[in-house]
């Protein structure tokens, strides 16, 4: 059995909400919207999972300004752990894999946004008519993916899938790949290979520079040559040292690097009151292994200034990307603090202080590719 995406609908007789698998057959997408793709442990037979990510996206989300769209969310789950044979193949070949759960968000999600009536047949033939340029950006612009660990690569192989769909059914790769900017991707715990996905959606990624799951992904694949010195920088005790650095890889991604606290709880921050609520979390890695993996969900989604630099840039990321009107954002405008934020002057002062310092420029090698 494939992967599912789900939504929670409203149940007006309990007054919560019920986890819903959508029909994609029937599946367009008409208004912001987020699709969570969601780490390699939510599988279709955890629905206790997938409705707690969708929960997640909503929590943060509460913090966004009051005039702020209220975006429709969506939350794909794996067809099993199986998945992670996938995950190995796409860093394998970045620029050409895509998995069954590629494929079928692509058919399902992507394509309807540039063409209509569209149809993938059952040996890969795409049909469909090819619609203007201009209203296939505006359509995709209603598109935004948060990836968390194994999403990113989804999130990926989504992007290969629909590039060489575009392309069967008359889109020139580079108008392709100028539409797909449109789509934003949030990837938090990023463990696909940003170095090869330069020229795909507009991209803000978010890797802890002591996440044990990262350094094993990256010893494996090589990965270690432009970004090689983001992935080394270790925690720190010292409260005035700010381990965060964003480093362009190129006009459409950012790359964000921060170190994750070692401690099992995190502090919920009510932006209305300014009160912080210690919370308990579970880790990652059971707790026989004696250590810690450091890419849990909670560090690169924080709001608690005081816990890492990744504090309130998964919000203001979302919150600027379903907002978008007009155009593929810069991924460094996404960083911004939204009109009307809740946090206060003072805290977005102290906000854009923390991410000015922390850009650094376009690593040599890749201007020169971006140059060439």
């Amino acid at each position: 059995m494939p992967g599912k995406l789900w939504r929670r609908v409203p149940n007006l007789e309990t007054g919560k909400s019920d986890l819903r698998e959508v029909n994609l057959s029937q599946f367009k997408i008409e208004r912001p919207t987020i699709v969570y793709l969601s780490g390699f442990l939510t599988n279709n037979d955890q629905p206790g999972y997938v409705a707690g990510s969708i929960k997640n996206l909503e929590e943060i989300l509460r913090s966004a300004p009051n005039d702020s769209v209220k975006p429709d969310i969506y939350s794909w789950s794996h067809k099993g752990l199986s998945n992670l044979f996938n995950l190995a193949l796409y860093d394998s070949f970045p620029n050409r894999r895509s998995s069954e759960a590629g494929y079928i968000l692509a058919s399902h999600v992507v394509m309807p946004l540039v063409c209509d009536e569209f149809k993938r047949m059952p040996d890969g033939t795409c049909l469909g008519h090819k619609i203007p340029a201009e209203e296939a950006a505006k359509r995709l612009r209603n598109l935004t993916f948060f990836g968390y660990s194994a999403g990113s690569i989804v999130a990926q192989e989504t992007f290969n899938a629909s590039l060489k769909m575009m392309k069967q059914i008359g889109y020139e790769e580079k108008e392709a790949r100028k539409l797909m900017k449109e789509v934003v991707l949030i990837a938090a715990g990023c463990i696909s290979r940003p170095s090869k996905e330069t020229d795909r959606y507009t991209t803000v990624t978010m890797v802890a520079s002591n996440d044990r799951i990262n350094r094993f992904k990256n010893i494996a694949w090589g990965l270690i040559g432009t970004l090689r010195r983001a992935f080394t920088t270790h925690y720190t005790k010292d409260k005035n040292h700010k381990p965060l650095s964003i480093t362009p890889l190129s006009p459409a991604n950012v790359f964000i690097n921060a170190a994750a606290r070692p401690s099992l709880y995190e502090y919920k921050v009510d932006v209305n009151t300014g009160d912080r609520t210690k919370k308990s979390f579970d880790p990652l890695y059971p707790a026989w292994v004696q250590r810690r993996s450091y890419h849990e969900l909670v560090h690169y989604v924080t709001l608690d200034d005081r816990n890492n630099g990744f504090a309130r840039i998964a919000l203001y990321s979302m919150t600027n990307a379903i907002n978008r009107a007009l155009g593929a954002p810069e991924p460094l405008k996404l960083l911004e603090p939204p009109a009307n934020d809740k946090f206060g002057a003072d805290a977005q002062a102290e906000y854009r202080e923390r991410i000015a310092a922390a850009i650094k420029p376009m690593p040599k090698k890749l201007a020169r590719q971006q140059q060439a």
